[in-house]
């Protein structure tokens, strides 16, 4: 098997009346709900890839930290990817996107985000709470 793709994934998040509420995206062909995600480009770090695919899957921009949330492994295909995720605090709601056309955002309290999940992804957006407590 060849080397891991590497991708990057983020959790966008925002405070509403003292409560974390995290945004997915739908996939591009509107199935299931996600977090924004995608490949690494060649020369770029993965949390520049985060902060890109914030902004282009889910018309979000925001404060992302150095250090991801962690990260996890999976196969797709013939092919392994290793994806980074990274928490983001929104600071800006686009009205228009790259992908708007293909994909619908919606905020979500957390358990009601992680019951949209797969489980790769359940135990950060679960998580994200306590992250972003301790780092207000």
């Amino acid at each position: 098997m060849a080397r891991a793709d590497r991708q990057a994934a983020v959790i966008p998040y925002r405070i509403r009346k003292d409560r974390v509420e995290v945004a997915l995206v739908t996939t591009f062909r509107g199935k299931r709900w996600i977090v924004p995600k995608g490949s690494v480009d060649e020369g770029e770090q993965p949390r520049e890839a985060a902060i890109r695919e914030a902004e282009e899957e889910a018309g979000l921009l925001g404060v992302v930290p150095r250090k991801p949330l962690g990260r996890y492994r999976y196969v797709s295909g013939n092919s392994r990817c290793r994806v980074d995720v990274y928490a983001m605090r929104v600071t800006e709601v686009l009205d228009h996107w790259l992908e708007a056309k293909f994909r619908r955002r919606r905020w979500m309290r957390i358990p009601d985000a992680v019951a949209c999940l797969r489980e790769e992804l359940r135990e950060f957006v679960s998580d994200i709470e306590h992250v972003v407590r301790r780092n207000s």
